[in-house]
């Protein structure tokens, strides 16, 4: 397979500062303009280049189609058509930071984080202060867990818009992988000073809270954004599935089990051991029937869930010795309320 190093331009000339998609696969390098077109130019900005705006328009365009054309090669598994696409686009379009940006999601499309970053880093820099430049490799960055990193590009977001949302929302959360619960939580609630309508921040709010064991404070919390017809359903579907978690704890079993399974009404799937949960709660809350219905689905997603197949056991065992709720067997509890 050819490497990146090799791929130049038609007339393109290897400079020894040459900035490249440097290391491994995805390897590029940009050559200086040749001379006949700089000549070329010259005689343009002499004569008149009125035209000259729509060029560099057309060659931004067809480097976007380019890199759409990578993408579309690695999904379907062509890396090296991918490759050749990529470097045609930086090629066209060296300096052009939206085409970077391009590139850098095709290079993270890829699995090569690193040169991903790099392009980023070339976007910011040659494009104008816009605080989701700056939020796009921050995110890259929070995922790499390259935190530090991560931290300037947020600061240098914040520094532009101090109020902007998401910047703030991600300063939380980076916080909290920081295992800094109460810097999160005052970032999260200087969010809301500014808007107590933040959803997002609300549950963040929670969760930190929940976190810190402080659930008596996150429950009022959830309870408002679920009274609520005004929040978006996977907003409404978190907010009843961590008061039902919530609720469990306490062992309010009946409650618990409500919350779960407006939460679940909600999702578009739950996982073998969320469908569990809900089975669980159900039976502590003495509804065999509810409790039979989420065995089932934990089952169909997970036929060897073993903690599911001692509760399908249970209820087969109660159906025929009519058991009450006072003898059943005991089962085993799921993790999140061990």
């Amino acid at each position: 397979m050819e490497n990146w190093s090799k791929i130049r331009g038609p007339r393109s000339k290897v400079r020894a500062n040459a900035r490249p998609l440097d290391d491994g696969f995805w390897r590029l390098e940009f050559g200086f303009i040749s001379r006949p077109a700089l000549g070329l130019l010259l005689c343009v900005s002499i004569a008149g280049c009125g035209w000259l705006p729509s060029l560099v328009r057309s060659s931004a365009d067809k480097s976007l189609r380019l890199t759409e054309e990578a993408r579309q090669a690695c999904e379907s598994g062509d890396r090296e058509r991918a490759r050749q696409l990529l470097a045609r686009a930086a090629e066209i379009a060296p300096d052009d930071p939206e085409v970077e940006r391009r590139i850098a999601r095709v290079l993270l499309l890829s699995g090569d984080t690193n040169e991903a970053v790099k392009q980023l880093r070339y976007a910011t820099r040659h494009g104008v202060d816009d605080p989701d430049a700056y939020l796009e490799l921050a995110r890259v960055l929070l995922d790499a867990r390259r935190y530090d990193e991560c931290q300037e590009m947020i600061d240098s977001a914040l520094r532009l818009v101090p109020t902007h949302v998401q910047a703030q929302l991600m300063a939380g959360r980076l916080a909290e992988l920081r295992h800094k619960d109460d810097e999160a939580l005052e970032i999260y609630y200087r969010l809301l000073g500014n808007d107590p309508s933040e959803i997002e921040a609300t549950l963040c709010v929670a969760d930190v809270l929940v976190r810190m064991d402080r659930t008596s404070q996150a429950a009022p919390l959830l309870r408002t954004v679920v009274d609520s017809d005004r929040i978006p359903p996977l907003e409404q579907a978190r907010a009843h599935w961590a008061l039902g978690l919530i609720y469990g704890r306490d062992h309010r079993w009946l409650e618990s089990a409500a919350q779960l399974s407006a939460s679940a009404a909600l999702r578009p799937e739950l996982s073998a051991e969320e469908s569990y949960q809900v089975a669980y709660a159900w039976w502590e809350a003495g509804d065999r029937e509810k409790a039979q219905e989420y065995v089932s689905r934990t089952l169909a997603v997970s036929p060897q869930h073993a903690d599911a197949l001692a509760l399908a056991t249970a209820l087969r065992q109660g159906d025929s010795a009519s058991q009450t709720a006072y003898s059943r067997p005991p089962l085993p509890a799921p993790k999140v309320w061990q």
